[in-house]
């Protein structure tokens, strides 16, 4: 059985995200980290992921991510929407 080595983490900027990825990395994979910085924080990123902005409503972006990483064994999905009064503002949005 083949092993998972790279994993991508979306919103892997954001808290829930940054600190698994961290844990992901401590635990030996390598890690490919998506986030648009809408609410996230490139800081947060660890150093030793892989950082690409883009969003994931943005079909091209996620083209080139996977034609960029096309070896990415496993995804964690932290991105969303979390802004309340917004999501009453922009209900399509979300």
């Amino acid at each position: 059985m083949k092993s998972l080595n790279k994993i991508l983490v979306t919103g892997g900027a954001g808290y829930i995200g940054s600190i698994t990825t961290q844990e992901l990395i401590s635990a030996g994979y390598d890690v490919v980290v998506f986030d648009n910085l809408y609410q996230g924080h490139a800081e947060a990123v660890p150093p030793q992921a892989t950082f690409v902005r883009g969003d994931l409503a943005d079909k091209a972006a996620v083209k080139a991510l996977f034609d960029d990483h096309p070896d990415i064994d496993g995804i964690m999905h932290f991105a969303s929407y979390t802004l309340v009064g917004e999501s009453m503002e922009k209900p399509l949005l979300y």
